[in-house]
């Protein structure tokens, strides 16, 4: 079946207008996961004991330009600001300098915070968690170019914590070394992780010929 003809077989058509997409081609393509933004399901880690660390490794086997990942009910022993570091080995060890971010965080209580680097040892979310009773964090990471060795590997992220009060972080980061990063880790920056879920997706790509 041919895509990107609206309107085709209409007897008022005069132009193919080809690229644009009608809503029974969005339908079908996404239906066959081919859709650009589609989300594949990579992998999916739910904390057991108390790891200090959530390492995804083995990226290459599942090679995307994107991807994409949630954190449900982040709960950690101690009050912990989660960070996130990359790796070019494969897991067997984590890059620990270098790192740039920045971000924005506001909260319920009416204050608002800054934080920034460009000479970090990870890249700082500010996603706060512990124990306190009803206390978690949640949110996302997009990743970008991650396996590929000619671009520097980003990351943009959201947070909302509930912690002494609510709060919402919103910010990015970047490795700016150009090299392949095919394992990545979630860290708890004190204490350790006592809860959560954490799925890793790959974002779908169209590629026109």
């Amino acid at each position: 079946m041919p895509y990107g003809y609206l309107g085709q077989n209409q007897p008022n058509q005069t132009v193919s207008n080809s690229g644009v997409f009608s809503i029974t081609d969005v339908a079908e393509l996404q239906s066959q996961g081919k859709l650009g933004g589609s989300l594949e399901l990579i992998e999916e880690q739910t904390v057991s004991g108390t790891p200090s660390s959530i390492d995804f490794i083995n990226l290459a086997n599942n090679p995307y330009d994107v991807y994409f990942l949630t954190l449900n009910n982040i709960q950690t022993s101690a009050t912990s600001q989660n960070t996130i570091r990359f790796s070019n080995n494969n897991g067997s060890s984590f890059i620990a300098s270098g790192y740039q971010y920045a971000f924005q965080r506001l909260t319920t209580a009416g204050s608002s915070f800054e934080g920034k680097s460009t000479s970090a040892t990870q890249i700082n979310t500010e996603m706060l968690s512990d124990t306190s009773t009803g206390s978690s964090g949640n949110g996302y990471f997009y990743l970008y170019n991650l396996l590929n060795s000619s671009k520097y590997s980003f990351t943009t992220f959201q947070f909302f914590s509930s912690w002494s009060d609510e709060r919402m972080t919103f910010g990015g980061g970047v490795y700016p070394t150009a090299e392949t990063h095919n394992a990545f880790q979630i860290v708890a920056s004190s204490g350790n992780f006592t809860s959560a879920t954490i799925k890793l997706y790959g974002v779908k790509q169209i590629w026109v010929t």
